[in-house]
């Protein structure tokens, strides 16, 4: 028997804050989101952050909030300790952003503190100083009504981990973007940030949330987004939609809030990042994310918030309904917003979500769909090609043997004719499937493909949905698949290419893809195998019986790939090349 030290002790209580602290406060961004979210559920109408070395250094955050007695301020640095509930049974009906009541006991294990508070009415304000051996009072100050955190040193006392940090540029950068995706649901509060003295950010408060996403976005870009509003079982979405045409290479710009109460908290949810990329589906290329703001209100108890040390993810009681929920609202704005407006229209009106029922919501008897349309200069229209229709362009001729060129009022628009073809076929193929009325043609004789074995799995896993699109068979043997149908677009095609293009799409899709998404994707992909491709010229009655056919189909901006089908040259920049 070997003898020696017990293997297994308690660590002691500084070491045990630290790894606690590390949960929560991860870089100088992590402090500024715990501080200002404290701030805001104080009721602060203006926060000012100041950052030295990125806030390594020194970081400060002054609110003109609610503030604390001395005792409270003391006690604000106990572990556990908080103003938000008192019972267990609290915990679902949590309405504030800071709860955890870790932030202040966090950020003093791994930094030196100083909390400067007064409430309204009081002579002078509460000073408290801690670190990581405690906190203590430290008198009392002059100050203005609310709440002021200094915080110097950020893991001074750990190098371990301030080594993982990275230049005060880059933490300044973090800072940047914590403290846009606090600001961008709280348009009322105003909003400074300085950093080495110089102004970084400067957000006035404002009316609503379309002028604040105009601070923070730019306004063109703000002005360009559409709203949309929706309401059902006790459940308020409110988003704005960029163009698809604005898109970004991560999800970024992609902010989901979920609120219970009067404050929205920001969440990284792939829930919701999953609704919006659906709904923005054949609208996006491969890669590439959109720029959209969601606010999502829950009834109490149909989400929990406290999932994750720094409230950063939530939890969903009824996830399907969200997303069923999200998905048909947000297609349906942007299909409405992406239409060719009908001759002599003026802008866009009002346009109210068809939106199921749920019934594994609770519902509180509202059961009501908001208009989403806003007047035509507080939502304007996506599409701008063509706004009396496609048919109502003159063609003039085709360039390159692929694109289209016409005139149409004080403008020329090129349209790219394989992108044109492509969306006209794939909603024509949807609305089939929807059906189940795919027409489809069987083969004399059941046709081998060779597939690689991923590819081959793909097919396998989703034989229900290939044969609702018209390509039914089977798996024959490893890495072949047998096929004994296929859709009638696609009569004198080749067949096999398809097949191995759709299983190339189904395989990048994952096992994990929902059944819709799974079948949009191939659809897409049985459209772009099906229609005329650049390089194939079209006589006169042809071009004009596509331009007709994109009137007939709901969304007819971009490919089911989400590559534009048109692009559009104005008379006066015309001219302006000219300099006339």
């Amino acid at each position: 028997m070997v003898s020696g030290r017990n293997k297994i002790a308690v660590l002691p209580p500084d070491v045990q804050a630290q790894i606690a602290a590390g949960e929560v406060i991860e870089r100088p961004a992590s402090v500024v989101k715990e501080l200002v979210e404290n701030a805001l559920d104080a009721g602060a109408r203006s926060i000012d952050v100041r950052l030295a070395g990125g806030g390594l250094e020194r970081l400060t955050v002054r609110d003109d909030g609610e503030g604390m007695t001395a005792a409270d301020a003391l006690l604000a640095f106990a572990r556990h300790a908080t103003s938000k509930l008192g019972r267990a049974e609290e915990l679902a009906g949590v309405t504030t952003l800071g709860f955890r009541g870790d932030a202040l006991p966090s950020i003093a294990a791994v930094a030196r503190v100083q909390v400067v508070t007064r409430r309204a009415g009081e002579a002078a304000a509460s000073v408290v100083e801690a670190d990581a051996a405690g906190a203590r009072a430290a008198g009392v100050a002059g100050a203005p009504a609310g709440t002021s955190v200094e915080v110097e040193d950020l893991f001074g006392a750990t190098p371990a981990r301030r080594k993982f940090l990275r230049t005060p540029a880059t933490e300044l950068a973090h800072v940047v973007d914590a403290l846009t995706r606090l600001a961008a649901a709280s348009a009322a509060v105003g909003f400074r940030l300085e950093h080495e003295g110089r102004e970084v950010l400067a957000l006035p408060p404002v009316r609503d949330e379309r002028q604040r996403l105009g601070q923070l976005l730019g306004r063109e870009r703000a002005g360009s987004m559409v709203a949309v509003e929706v309401e059902r079982g006790g459940l308020a979405l409110r988003a704005f939609l960029a163009p698809p045409r604005e898109t970004v290479g991560s999800a970024r710009l992609v902010w989901t809030y979920v609120g219970l109460g009067g404050a929205y908290r920001w969440t990284r949810d792939r829930l919701l990042l999953r609704a919006v990329l659906d709904g923005y589906e054949s609208l996006l290329m491969h890669g590439r994310y959109p720029v959209a703001v969601l606010f999502l209100r829950f009834p109490p108890g149909e989400v929990d918030v406290n999932v994750h040390p720094a409230k950063l993810e939530v939890r969903f009681r009824h996830p399907a309904a969200v997303h069923q929920l999200l998905v048909p609202a947000l297609r349906t704005r942007l299909a409405a917003a992406l239409r060719p407006e009908p001759a002599g229209a003026a802008g866009v009106g009002s346009v109210a979500e068809s939106v199921p029922s749920y019934d594994d919501m609770p519902h509180d008897g509202s059961g009501r769909a908001l208009e989403d349309g806003l007047a035509a200069a507080a939502s304007p229209t996506l599409w701008s090609a063509a706004p009396g229709g496609f048919a109502s362009l003159r063609f003039i001729g085709q360039i390159f043997d692929g694109y289209l060129v016409c005139e149409g009022d004080r403008r020329v628009v090129l349209i790219d004719q394989h992108a044109a073809h492509e969306r006209v076929a794939f909603e024509r193929l949807r609305e089939e499937h929807a059906r189940g009325a795919v027409a489809r043609d069987p083969l004399l004789v059941p046709e081998a493909i060779t597939l690689p074995a991923a590819h081959a799995a793909a097919l396998a896993e989703h034989g229900e949905v290939l044969a609702a699109a018209g390509l039914e068979g089977e798996p024959f043997g490893d890495g072949t698949f047998l096929l004994r149908t296929v859709p009638r677009l696609l009569r004198g095609r080749d067949a096999g290419a398809v097949v191995r293009a759709v299983a190339r799409e189904l395989a990048e899709e994952g096992a994990s893809a929902a059944a819709e998404r799974t079948a949009d994707a191939a659809l897409a992909t049985l459209a772009c195998h099906s229609v005329v491709r650049v390089g194939e010229r079209l006589d006169p009655a042809e071009v004009r019986a596509l331009l007709a056919a994109m009137d007939g189909v709901d969304v007819a901006a971009h490919c089911p790939h989400g590559r534009p089908v048109a692009v559009t040259l104005e008379r006066t920049r015309i001219e302006a090349l000219f300099k006339r």
